[in-house]
């Protein structure tokens, strides 16, 4: 099991691995929506080396603001 790094649910569920057994997987959170590979430094996936300026707090993301979708290409 995978801590996010930014919200540090114990959610986290695995998108897809490498096409080399075990070189990484992809993750993402189900509660903030963070992805991330295995193999990236330990600044993006150790929750305590993860900046605090990113990090998220579950409680607060019922209240994020609204984000607008993108609009179609013409």
């Amino acid at each position: 099991m995978h801590i996010c790094p930014r919200c540090e649910s114990n959610r986290s569920e695995v998108v897809t691995r490498s096409p080399v057994k075990g070189a990484w997987e992809v993750l993402l959170c189900p509660v903030c929506l963070f992805t991330w590979r295995t193999s990236e430094p330990d600044s993006i996936t150790d929750p305590a080396k993860y900046k605090s300026a990113f990090k998220v707090n579950p409680k607060d993301i019922p209240n994020a603001a609204h984000v607008p979708p993108i609009p179609e290409r013409i």
